[in-house]
């Protein structure tokens, strides 16, 4: 967008209403508005040293860190934090080491007001932002600058308490979820997805057990609240997957729904030929989930057929035909799945990483064409630009 707006005399004509709409409250919650905007702001702001470019950047920031202290923690809070994050990093690559200080500082204002919270939850929310500033300076640099000021600064003190905070040594000294804890979780229908992350690491004799009482439940409800422990893809089911494809076939939805998300991650002929009698019954509206387990159960003989359900999927920006899950699934086999299907992703995609995923195995399988390079020279994805502008075609 900012290469199209230098195409005109004036690009002020762009760049004034994007602005104006950039400082509203109405974009505060939006992610992605705020990145499609903060990033076309700041272009001007970085490339052409355009002072209302700057200047904008800079009051975004302060309005999204205002917003985030006023307000009490919420869905809506967490929408702003993410906002507010964004701005942080690109605040931090545009300026000094001060300007990152201040934002430490900021960030840790914000850990003491939530002070009930734990390290480890505080970490995580501004993880991406520390990543980034330690690419840039240095883990051990940042150490070094933080323990300097940090006795003088409360802010600086509490920042750098939760980001150098060791999560490891609480996870190594954490008893391990046993198969007894997490039945009697799914007895009180009580399971969250951190306790399925945590089962991951039970021996597997633990899983057996889960497995085993699975099979001897008679409720179907409560199968099924046994069976989420292995509805990810570091835990599977550890018994025969023949079991799984039979409560795929129940009547009961919650065991159905469950038992094909189980079945996701695991790779075996009976899986493969499940998948594919049940897609064989549809003409259109495919489930993404059957489709997501015949492409990792892929078969030569599934090409033309796959190919064909794929080109059903409607591709839009919010995702409604599950369209993400498939591309996600074809980048997971990308070095098992024919040609043809890395051109779906390349051509397809309206998620520019996944994309980039689809120009680099283009390029490990010689497909990189010129006619490819020119387009991927306009892609909006900097890194796929760099990756076009760096390879010398051969064909």
């Amino acid at each position: 967008m900012y290469n199209l707006a230098f195409q005109y005399d004036d690009y002020n004509y762009f760049l004034k209403p994007a602005i104006e709409k950039f400082l509203s409250q109405e974009v505060c919650e939006d992610w992605h508005l705020i990145n499609h905007l903060c990033d076309f702001i700041d272009y001007f702001a970085s490339d052409c040293c355009d002072e209302s470019a700057r200047k904008a950047i800079i009051e975004k920031y302060k309005q999204l860190y205002n917003l985030l202290m006023s307000l009490q923690w919420s869905v809506r809070a967490d929408n702003v934090s993410q906002c507010y994050e964004y701005m942080a990093i690109i605040v931090m690559q545009n300026g000094t080491i001060k300007h990152t200080l201040k934002i430490f500082e900021d960030m840790g204002k914000f850990f003491i007001r939530r002070r009930r919270e734990s390290d480890d939850i505080l970490k995580q929310e501004f993880m991406w932002f520390w990543d980034c500033t330690c690419e840039k300076y240095g883990e051990k640099y940042l150490a070094e600058e933080l323990d300097i000021i940090s006795s003088k600064n409360t802010g600086i003190r509490r920042f750098r308490r939760v980001m150098f905070h060791k999560e490891e040594e609480r996870i190594t000294k954490r008893k391990n979820m046993s198969a007894e804890d997490f039945i009697e979780l799914a007895e009180k229908q009580s399971v969250q997805r951190k306790d399925i992350i945590a089962f991951r690491r039970a021996e597997n004799s633990e899983k057996i057990k889960i497995a085993e009482k699975i099979i001897s439940e008679k409720d179907e409800n409560k199968k099924a609240d046994l069976l989420r422990a292995f509805t990810i893809s570091s835990s599977l089911f550890p018994l025969s997957p023949e079991i799984l494809i039979d409560y795929a076939c129940s009547d009961n939805k919650k065991l159905r729904e469950t038992a094909v998300e189980a079945l996701l991650y695991i790779k075996a002929e009976c899986v493969h030929d499940f998948a594919l009698k049940k897609l064989r019954k549809y003409r259109k509206n495919f489930p993404d989930e059957l489709v997501m387990i015949l492409i990792n159960n892929y078969s030569h003989d599934d090409k033309n057929f796959l190919l064909e359900i794929i080109n059903h999927f409607e591709v839009n920006r919010t995702n409604d035909s599950g369209w993400h899950n498939i591309v996600l699934e074809i980048i997971r086999n990308i070095e098992e799945i024919p040609d043809e299907f890395i051109f779906f992703v390349y051509e397809k995609s309206m998620c520019s990483c996944c994309r980039e995923s689809a120009v680099n195995e283009l390029i490990r399988r010689n497909l990189f064409t010129e006619e490819i390079k020119s387009e991927c020279l306009m892609d909006c994805n900097s890194d796929i630009h760099k990756e076009a502008e760096n390879y010398e075609c051969n064909i």
